[in-house]
């Protein structure tokens, strides 16, 4: 039995001297252990606190290589301005009118202030070779001669206007003057058909010398002063016409 104790220490001596003469050495690297040494973190003794980990080192970039290759330059879109409309100017109204019911020597008064003015017009007066007067008698008052003309108006006369000169024809309504009387009774027939019944005529060896100024393209100052000076010739009156 000793013998075979004997044999089986020895055996197992022999097996381990052979495992330890092959085996390999071994080595620890010592690169290994050193690898991600930044993540490490140092735990000290005391709860809650911990060391603030190693910033890492920047890793440096390449430089950019130099290129000789230009930026291409996208052109920029043209644009095309769109044509504006031109302006067309303002059509300024064009104001026309007809001053009637200058008397006598009212006439060459009324013409001088017409020019200091500056308004341009055209006179037509009744002279010496007139021979009727187609009007209508006086009437009892110069408002009663005024509410007659209105109604004149809106029956579609144009040419009157109520005299105020405190002779023998005041407030009588004048209805034109002409040089015949086969012109006057051919006007007192067209004032019977739009509805004038008291127009009469007679003989012009007392008629009154009567102007009118008619004038054109009248701005509304123009206008303005016109009609203020008609007011300084008793009788007359400024009526806006249609221009020709």
């Amino acid at each position: 039995m000793k013998w075979i104790f004997t044999f089986l220490v020895l055996a197992n001596l022999a097996v381990y001297g052979w495992y330890k003469l092959d085996a390999t050495p071994l080595t620890v690297q010592i690169q290994n252990r050193e690898k991600n040494a930044s993540a490490v973190k140092v735990v000290t003794g005391q709860l809650g606190e911990a060391s603030t980990p190693a910033a890492a080192s920047p890793v440096p970039t390449e430089p950019p290589q130099a290129t000789n290759a230009k930026p291409e330059v996208t052109p920029a879109a043209q644009i095309t301005p769109k044509p504006q409309p031109s302006a067309t100017p303002a059509k300024v109204a064009s104001i026309c009118t007809r001053w009637t019911g200058i008397t006598g020597e009212q006439i060459d008064s009324a013409r001088e202030k017409l020019k200091a003015l500056g308004i341009t017009s055209t006179e037509t007066s009744s002279g010496e070779s007139t021979k009727v007067w187609v009007y209508m008698p006086p009437l009892e008052t110069l408002d009663a001669a005024k509410a007659k003309a209105t109604q004149l108006a809106a029956m579609g006369v144009t040419d009157y206007f109520v005299v105020n000169n405190g002779g023998r024809w005041q407030n009588a309504i004048s209805l034109g003057i002409f040089s015949t009387r086969e012109a006057g009774e051919r006007h007192l027939e067209e004032l019977k058909a739009l509805g004038v019944k008291s127009a009469v005529v007679r003989d012009r060896d007392d008629t009154l010398k009567q102007a009118s100024f008619s004038s054109k393209n009248l701005t509304d100052a123009q206008l303005d002063k016109l009609n203020k000076l008609s007011l300084q010739y008793r009788g007359s009156i400024v009526r806006e016409v249609a221009c020709k």
